[in-house]
């Protein structure tokens, strides 16, 4: 007779000076199954984890921390309490419109979040924020941009050398953007990240937090030849790209989620910034594609995407996306309407579009205009903004199925 054994299994913590390499498609999850002869175990996995970085992502977040949290003597300082405040004042608008956007997520995308996944999320900055409205159940999200990594800081040492204050006010003035506009400016990011607010992690650890999760872990990892990822940050040459990988969990919830962040050049060539970055492009980037390839996406999410994908230097990226994925949700800045073939897609638009905003005019899709202009059956309202035309009533999105 066959036993059923429940076995806990202490697994190995990976450390961010560790060298244990993973696949991409291969995070471990809260619970795995082996079968040994007649005997059925139940293997949970145990995750690296932290208790300073939800300590930090409270802190940012503008949530005061237990009595026992390392930042509770920096949260009775000036700056601290005036960032609070008027973080609280620009949450308020957006915690007001959540509400709809999920119930949106839960009546349009429930075939898209059902059994989790892997979220692809490219020129994404720091927006974990909308990720996590659409993709609530997704096991991994995988962002990509231009915006460097970021680095965990040292506040005590900031607030010593005077620069907490700065700190505070540059991360503040980054979510009066994002929440007001619900997009980063490229270039108004660049400069942000120039700041004490070194890059995207402090932004994303604080929309976790905002929105009601527990940050476990972070950690460097570096994409290797093959595409898998390393936590060995060492002994890499210098041509390796390295990223930012975040665990994290629900309030309440026991299902650990990841969250991988790296800053890359994602068109076919090089691509040479105005601040003199040359970086290689995916033509040559056979690692950095590899790692896409292993990413098993599920789902694909593109938004004010800056109509980089209209171009066909952006092709590469272009047909990984509409390769690899099974769903697509995307604003009228992500891929033309005219790449999806509706012999192996099904479309369902939402809201309106009439045109782009003007920095983007060139970037017309007439047969996008006709879409919508034809009232089909597969034209939804859209109760809520978002997007480059983000009031309400203005804004597009399209969900696009694999057949």
């Amino acid at each position: 007779m066959n036993k059923l054994i429940l076995l806990l299994f202490a697994g190995i913590l990976i450390t961010s000076c560790g060298s244990e390499v993973t696949e991409p498609n291969d995070i471990p999850e809260s619970t795995s199954t082996e079968i040994t002869g007649d005997t059925i175990v139940n293997v949970e996995k145990v995750y690296p984890e932290d208790g300073k970085f939800n300590e930090f992502a409270q802190y940012i977040a503008g949530y005061e921390g237990t009595e026992n949290s390392s930042f509770k003597g920096l949260e009775a300082s000036a700056s601290w309490k005036s960032y609070q405040t008027n973080l609280n004042a620009v949450w308020t608008k957006t915690n007001n419109k959540l509400p709809t956007i999920r119930d949106w997520t839960k009546q349009e995308l429930a075939d898209a979040n059902k059994d989790g996944g892997t979220l692809f999320y490219p020129f994404s900055g720091a927006d974990f924020l909308h990720a996590d409205l659409f993709f609530p159940d997704y096991d991994n999200i995988a962002m990509i941009a231009l915006e460097p990594i970021g680095n965990y800081p040292d506040l005590d040492k900031k607030q010593k050398d005077g620069t907490h204050g700065k700190y505070l006010g540059s991360l503040k003035k980054s979510m009066n953007a994002i929440l007001g506009l619900s997009f980063f400016r490229t270039i108004a990011m660049a400069d942000d990240f120039q700041t004490e607010m070194d890059g995207t992690l402090h932004v994303l650890m604080h929309f976790m937090a905002r929105t009601d999760h527990e940050v476990l872990f972070q950690e460097k990892v570096a994409i290797q030849p093959n595409g898998e990822l390393s936590t060995d940050v060492i002994n890499i040459t210098d041509s390796t790209y390295i990223g930012n990988r975040y665990y994290f969990k629900r309030k309440g919830e026991e299902k650990v989620r990841t969250l991988t962040y790296f800053a890359v050049n994602i068109q076919n060539m090089a691509y040479h910034s105005r601040g003199g970055l040359v970086a290689k492009g995916l033509d040559t980037r056979s690692d950095l594609v590899a790692y896409f390839k292993g990413l098993n996406i599920k789902s694909s999410y593109l938004k004010s995407a800056s109509y980089l994908m209209h171009r066909p230097t952006f092709s590469i990226i272009r047909n990984l996306i509409l390769d690899e994925s099974e769903y697509i949700l995307q604003d009228d800045s992500g891929i033309p309407v005219q790449y999806f073939d509706t012999n192996k897609w099904d479309l369902t638009f939402y809201g309106n579009f009439v045109k782009p905003i003007s920095l983007f005019s060139e970037r017309q899709q007439s047969d996008l205009v006709e879409i919508y202009k034809s009232k089909s059956a597969n034209t939804k309202p859209l109760p809520f903004g978002i997007g480059y035309q983000y009031i309400n009533g203005t804004s597009n999105l399209m969900k696009a199925k694999k057949k």
